[in-house]
């Protein structure tokens, strides 16, 4: 077999794969979480025996595009400046953390939607929340001092879902539910400076 035709059917197996993985955003961003296979292949236009070609399960491909995007949402956390009055921190940790769910809403939701099926989707958001707080005690090292339980609010109410309730269920528009974070976590580091 020659080797443009070992390139070319590799070139269309990247693209079959990237098709699949496209599909599976675009449905997600039109609000189908958890689309089956055959939805994929038919949004991929392509076959459903290519789709489970590419991947055996699933999960897997959401573990993919996990992957995929994770620079883009880590960019919101590793550049930031752990300098500033405590105010500044804290609106530094809200502003990163709701421009992050913002960015990643429709993965956040696909998420969710799996976590009660799929150990691979757990391991991911497991991992992610231990990201997420080390971020927060980076930039706010008064809540190591303090009480379990308030690093444990702070973190609650800084989470995508306290956010999404605010927003979802409540009908706070993004800027009311970004001071109100940002005003219930300031609160509860001075309430632990007092003690």
């Amino acid at each position: 077999m020659s080797v443009s035709k070992v390139d070319g059917r590799q070139k269309r197996s990247e693209r079959s794969r990237q098709q699949i993985i496209d599909a599976l955003m675009t449905l997600m961003r039109g609000g189908n979480y958890i689309p089956t296979a055959q939805q994929v292949a038919d949004e991929a236009n392509i076959s459903i025996r290519t789709v489970f070609r590419h991947f055996s399960e699933m999960d897997l491909l959401y573990v993919e595009i996990d992957q995929m995007l994770k620079p883009s949402y880590q960019r919101f956390f590793e550049a930031q400046d752990y300098n500033g009055t405590l105010e500044e921190r804290v609106y530094k940790v809200v502003d990163a953390r709701i421009n992050c769910y913002l960015d990643t809403y429709y993965l956040e939701k696909a998420t969710h939607a799996l976590l009660w099926r799929s150990a691979p989707i757990r391991e991911i958001y497991q991992a992610n929340q231990l990201l997420l707080r080390k971020n927060l005690m980076k930039m706010l090292p008064e809540l190591k001092k303090g009480k379990a339980e308030t690093r444990e609010s702070v973190d609650a109410v800084t989470s995508f879902e306290f956010y999404e309730r605010l927003q979802m269920h409540q009908g706070l528009s993004e800027k009311t539910a970004r001071q109100l974070i940002y005003n219930l976590v300031l609160d509860l580091v001075l309430d632990l400076l007092k003690d």
